[in-house]
C-alpha cells in the first residue's frame, strides 16, 4: 500500500482501515464451546475409547505393580526398569491417543464454525495424521521449553506463533514442518489474541481438571496428591474405575476445548485474510 499522508483518504496501515476486519475474541471464544456439542455422537465416541483405554491401562499396571510390591519396597520399584517400562509404554500410547483425539475434535469443530459437513473419514483420517501431528507437537513442546529459559521468550512468542500448526496439518494438508512454518505465517498480527485464548483456555483446564480431580479422590477415599508415591498402586478395581474414569472425562474434555478454540481461531484468522474458501475442499 502506497505511503500517504495520515491525514489525507485511505489508510497506510490495516489497522486504520475503519472496514478491516478484525479479530473477533468473544466470537472464537463462544464457537470454542459451542462447536463441541455439533457432532455430540462423534466426540463421544472417540471420547469412548478414549476413557476406555485410560480405565483399562491403570487397571492393567496397577496389578501388575501390586504383584511386584509384594516382594519390594516401593522406593526400590519405582528406581526399577519394570516400572517406568510400564509407565513409559502406557504414557505413549495415552499422549497418541488423545493426539488421534484432538484431530477428530478439529474435523468436527471446522465443520460446525463453518456450517459444512464432517468428513465421513474423520476417524481414519485424524489416524493417518496421528503421528505426524505427535511429532509436531514434540517439537512445539520442545522449542517452547527451552524458549521459556530466555525470559519466557518460548512461552510469549512460540505458543502462539505454532499454536495453529494442528488445524493447519488436518485442514490444508500440511506436513510437520509446512505446518509449523504456515502458522508462524497465519498468526502474524493476531498472535496476541490467539496468546489470551490459550491463557484463558489453560485456566479454565485447570479450575476444571482440578475440580475432577478432588471429585475423584473424595469418592474414592485416595488422596494422590497427598505426597504418597504408590497411593495410586494401592486403590481397588472399583476405585480405579471412578477416579480414573471422573479424571479421564475432565481431560478429554480440556483436551477437546483447546482443539475446538485453536480450529475457530484458525477460521476466524483464514476469514480476516480471506483464504478461508479454499480449505474445504480437503474434505471433498
Amino acid at each position: 500500500m502506497a505511503n500517504r499522508d495520515p491525514g489525507a483518504p485511505g489508510s497506510q496501515y490495516d489497522w486504520q482501515n475503519p472496514n478491516a476486519k478484525t479479530f473477533d475474541f468473544g466470537r472464537v471464544f463462544s464457537q470454542a464451546f459451542t462447536s463441541l456439542f455439533a457432532s455430540p455422537r462423534l466426540i463421544l465416541i472417540a471420547t469412548g475409547i478414549g476413557l476406555a483405554f485410560t480405565v483399562l491401562s491403570a487397571i492393567l499396571m496397577t496389578s501388575q505393580v501390586q504383584g511386584v510390591l509384594d516382594t519390594a519396597t516401593p522406593e526400590t520399584f519405582m528406581l526399577s526398569g519394570a516400572y517406568w517400562g510400564w509407565t513409559g509404554a502406557v504414557s505413549l500410547f495415552g499422549l497418541l491417543l488423545t493426539v488421534w483425539f484432538q484431530l477428530v475434535v478439529v474435523q468436527t469443530s471446522y465443520a460446525s464454525v463453518t456450517d459444512t459437513a464432517v468428513p465421513n473419514n474423520t476417524y481414519g483420517r485424524a489416524l493417518r495424521l496421528t503421528v505426524p501431528m505427535f511429532i509436531t507437537a514434540l517439537i512445539y513442546v520442545i522449542v517452547c521449553y527451552i524458549g521459556m529459559i530466555p525470559i519466557l521468550i518460548g512461552f510469549i512468542f512460540v505458543w502462539p506463533g505454532w499454536a495453529l500448526a494442528g488445524p493447519l496439518m488436518v485442514l490444508e494438508n500440511k506436513g510437520i514442518f509446512n505446518s509449523l512454518g504456515a502458522s508462524w505465517t497465519l498468526s502474524k498480527g493476531n498472535k496476541r489474541y490467539i496468546f489470551l485464548l490459550l491463557l484463558v483456555m489453560s485456566i479454565i483446564a485447570i479450575v476444571i481438571y482440578s475440580i475432577t480431580m478432588g471429585i475423584g479422590m473424595m469418592l474414592t477415599g485416595i488422596n494422590v496428591m497427598g505426597g504418597d508415591p504408590t497411593a495410586v498402586f494401592n486403590m481397588s478395581i472399583g476405585q480405579q474405575l471412578i477416579y480414573n474414569g471422573i479424571a479421564g472425562i475432565g481431560g478429554y474434555f480440556l483436551y477437546a476445548i483447546f482443539a475446538s478454540a485453536l480450529t475457530a481461531a484458525y477460521v476466524e484468522i483464514k476469514t480476516i485474510k480471506g483464504g478461508l474458501a479454499t480449505v474445504g475442499e480437503i474434505f471433498n
